[in-house]
């Protein structure tokens, strides 16, 4: 989100204000990710990281973090950018995405998408999507390889979030995090990160 830490976390507040939370100063990455672990369906812990004008934000959801989660509303809330990003290799049966999602104003309602670009895998089947208005950082002629795995790739990836502003390879990006989690009594499925892993190798 394009908003500093701060900002974010008193909107993410106002948001769970009838929620019991426990609000923990964690440190930097990577040893901050280890509140994310174990991962719950329903997910319960967000870590909301301080990148200086942006702030990442993950949560705790079976699988990794669920990106269909609450960044985009807050986005929307503080009518500023949200850019959505998603690299997952080939796990389980055949499964694998590489997504981009380009949120913010003058996006198209209601969600407010600017531009969107995936790259999916379903059970080995790969699917190719686009929408919105092509960014000028783009470069098209990729989208026109045979395999789709191919078309937006990790290092592409990279390419267009640093032309964003979020280099996400400089360590040095990300600063401080803050652990917000929902204290619930409701039952949640559980499995630690190295369960997952053990799983769909």
């Amino acid at each position: 989100l394009q908003r500093p830490c701060a900002d974010v976390l008193e909107v993410i507040g106002g948001i769970r204000a009838d929620t019991m939370l426990d609000v923990t100063e964690v440190g930097s990455l990577p040893a901050s990710a280890r509140v994310l672990d174990p991962m719950e369906a329903p997910w319960t812990t967000e870590l909301v990281i301080d990148c200086g004008d942006w702030t990442a934000y993950l949560n705790n959801a079976i699988g990794g973090s669920d990106i269909t989660a609450i960044a985009p509303a807050v986005a929307r809330m503080m009518n500023t950018v949200c850019v959505v990003a998603q690299h997952t290799l080939q796990h389980g049966p055949g499964h694998a995405a590489t997504q981009l999602w380009l949120q913010g104003p003058g996006g198209k309602p209601p969600l407010m998408y600017v531009r969107t670009l995936s790259a999916h895998c379903r059970d080995g089947r790969w699917s190719w999507y686009t929408s919105g208005t092509m960014q000028d950082f783009e470069r098209p002629e990729r989208y026109e390889r045979r395999r789709i795995a191919q078309r937006l790739d990790r290092a592409l990836l990279v390419e267009y979030l640093d032309a964003l502003g979020i280099p996400v390879d400089d360590p040095s990006f990300f600063g401080d995090g803050t652990a917000v989690r929902q204290i619930v009594d409701w039952d949640r499925r559980r499995q630690t990160v190295a369960q997952w892993l053990a799983a769909n190798r």
